[in-house]
């Protein structure tokens, strides 16, 4: 059980986080090296991997893995993720980083692709597989995410895409039309081979 006061405190950051996102436009012809990051789960052991390559494809990857003791509470996987996935994502460079996860889709606009990005000064991007918060209005072919009256992302399919820091809700608008990214589709699959490997181990 986390107390209210803890919190409380987390809220202060989330805010602190969200003033300092960095909304601008990315050019996603530039962008050369990408990275995806997720995380499965064992037990209380995390398995970060941190993918490198292009929208399609992964070239490199790295796992982190350790204990996870912050409990998943809507609205604050920041605290139980972002630690074990920073660890993996250390020493790799990338042009945009795709987050398992919310952006600015988020009740305090500071979901874990928010707080990866600002903590990192990069370009980042969520996608999550399930809405957090907001409603779905549809304009013309899109269908905005919109949270307290404001557009912070796009639904497409079952995913939802949402700004981290860096980037803006064109350039979720144009990576969701390109198809759910292969890169990030491997990396979560890379999470679940890591996790298996390390379950056999301990038969």
């Amino acid at each position: 059980m986390v107390e209210e006061h803890t919190l409380l405190f987390l809220r202060y950051l989330q805010g602190m986080f969200a003033s300092s996102i960095k909304e601008e436009r990315l050019d996603l012809q530039e962008v050369n090296q990408v990275c995806a990051v997720d995380v499965a789960y064992e037990g209380k052991t995390g398995f970060a991997v941190a993918s490198r390559g292009t929208l399609d494809e992964v070239m490199e990857h790295r796992v982190y893995s350790g204990e996870v003791d912050f409990p998943y509470i809507s609205g604050y996987l920041f605290m139980r993720e972002a630690p074990i996935m920073m660890r993996a994502l250390e020493g790799m460079e990338c042009d945009l980083l795709l987050v398992d996860g919310h952006g600015t889709a988020h009740p305090r606009r500071s979901g874990i692709a928010v707080v990866l990005g600002v903590l990192l000064d990069i370009p980042t991007i969520g996608i999550a597989k399930s809405r957090l918060t907001g409603e779905i209005v549809q304009d013309g072919d899109v269908n905005y995410v919109v949270v307290n009256g404001r557009r912070e992302g796009v639904k497409v399919g079952r995913y939802f895409y949402s700004i981290g820091n860096k980037a803006n809700l064109d350039n979720c608008v144009e990576l969701s039309r390109k198809g759910y990214p292969q890169i990030l589709r491997e990396t979560d699959k890379l999470t679940k081979e890591h996790k298996k490997k390390e379950k056999e181990k301990g038969k």
